[in-house]
């Protein structure tokens, strides 16, 4: 089979420690890709033109894509490998509709309200995208419910502060949660009836594919190599190929081992992640574990988010131990103890691994709550559009439609995001370490005692 999964192929034998330590592994691998293949896009093998030319076809640079192509702008897709091989492909598929933080939103000339207006305007983009242009993506609009083991002065706040915003939250108790999720393990919880969950993968084709039945073109395999100022023009070539465009966008996560701009490659602060899926579960045994089918957060750590996709799978994520990426066995391990502590009825259930995969976020601060895009100015012509950390599901198109919109009408201060400079980060490997040696060691030690 073409499309390998973890234990079918032992995956993590199969690959390098250095693969999985730098979420380099082969996209087939992630447990989002269907066994059907999606559409390969043939390199760029000739010198072309364009209005624009995007590098990079994930979630952030399929919606420029997308939303370019609809305003009739001639817009050219580079993509290194093929559309979300990189972290888009790869995330935990949670749709979270709200901020954790307004604090990096204080540094905008406004003080953040325009992105803060467009982002609660903006908020059911995915599901808006899906229903418009048809996009199969395994998209549920069921809501997301933070669960605790008790009440949290921290979770009434954000609901009373989203509530402001127009939001439907509901604080729930132990006899609601237990009736949403199978458990009684949770008394207190928010449940956000907004957001959801989707198929990053397949939502980040299907913007491609819509991009190019709307008159963009596509090409895969085609990593570029410079980009060249050319009269009032770029040209941005490939080993075989190139597009002389008057505008690039890049959209290239961490944009590591590019070597067209390299100051990119050090504005971030990268945070390594990995993601597992079961094999399909029976009906009988989905009805005791989480039968509203939300999706489940944990309130304070967070270290087993849980989706159930349309193929009966239980999906997670999870940061693993720095030079352990590979060890899949003992993050499987750790997510059915979970489990079976949550969900009893799972303790004696058969429960096996199908897929495990890890992926590079790259974050625009050392703080998860403080981790926003960055829109970044690296030559008159030249932006790049990264940095979206854990929010790029539902950020990434957002800020991609924000920005083709502003493109498209000539008027690139209409974006969202502020315009930047980049500017090198200090010490950015510190924050990796201090997650995956410190903190998330602790919170699991602490879940091992049932102490959070």
């Amino acid at each position: 089979m073409a499309w390998k999964k973890y234990v079918e192929s032992q995956g993590a034998q199969a690959l390098s420690a250095a693969s999985y330590e730098a979420g380099a592994m082969p996209i087939n691998y992630s447990g989002w890709p269907l066994e059907q293949p999606a559409t390969q896009y043939a390199p760029l093998t000739d010198d072309i033109t364009a209005d624009v030319v995007v590098i990079g076809a994930g979630l952030a640079g399929s919606s420029v894509a997308l939303h370019l192509a609809e305003r009739g702008i001639k817009v050219v897709v580079l993509e290194a490998q093929q559309p979300s091989a990189g972290a888009s492909g790869r995330n935990a598929g949670h749709i979270q509709p709200y901020l954790a933080s307004f604090e990096p939103l204080q540094a905008h000339k406004d003080g953040g309200r325009k992105f803060t207006d467009y982002f609660t305007g903006n908020r059911n983009i995915i599901f808006d995208l899906c229903s418009k242009h048809g996009i199969s993506a395994d998209v549920y609009d069921n809501g997301l419910i933070e669960a605790a083991k008790k009440p949290h002065a921290e979770l009434e706040q954000k609901a009373k502060l989203w509530q402001s915003h127009g939001y439907a939250i509901d604080i729930l108790g132990a006899d609601s949660l237990k009736h949403m999720l199978g458990t009684d393990v949770y008394n207190y919880g928010l449940h956000w009836r907004e957001g959801g969950q989707v198929n990053p993968y397949l939502f980040t084709n299907g913007m491609v594919n819509t991009a190019l039945t709307l008159g963009a073109q596509v090409y895969g395999d085609s990593r570029v190599l410079a980009c060249d100022k050319v009269g009032t023009h770029w040209r941005v070539r490939t080993a075989t190929g190139s597009v002389t465009a008057a505008q690039v966008v890049i959209c290239t996560n961490g944009h590591s081992g590019n070597k067209f701009f390299p100051e990119l490659q050090h504005t971030q602060y990268p945070l390594l992640a990995c993601g597992l899926a079961t094999r399909p579960l029976p009906d009988d045994l989905l009805a005791s574990i989480n039968p509203a089918r939300v999706v489940l957060s944990q309130h304070p750590a967070g270290l087993y988010p849980l989706v159930i996709d349309n193929r009966n799978r239980l999906i997670t994520a999870t940061i693993p131990s720095m030079g352990r990426a590979q060890q899949a066995d003992q993050y499987f391990a750790y997510f059915l103890r979970y489990l079976h502590r949550t969900f009893p009825v799972t303790r004696h259930a058969n429960i096996s691994m199908e897929s495990y995969w890890t992926g590079m976020t790259a974050n625009s601060s050392h703080h998860y709550d403080k981790c926003y895009p960055k829109l970044y100015q690296v030559a008159n012509g030249v932006h790049a559009l990264m940095n979206f950390g854990s929010w790029g599901n539902l950020l990434g198109p957002m800020m991609g439609m924000s920005l083709a919109h502003a493109l498209a009408d000539g008027r690139l201060d209409d974006c969202v995001l502020p315009i930047e400079k980049p500017q090198a980060v200090r010490f950015p490997g510190l924050f990796q370490t201090k997650i995956r040696r410190t903190l998330i060691p602790i919170a699991r030690l602490a879940d091992r005692f049932d102490l959070t």
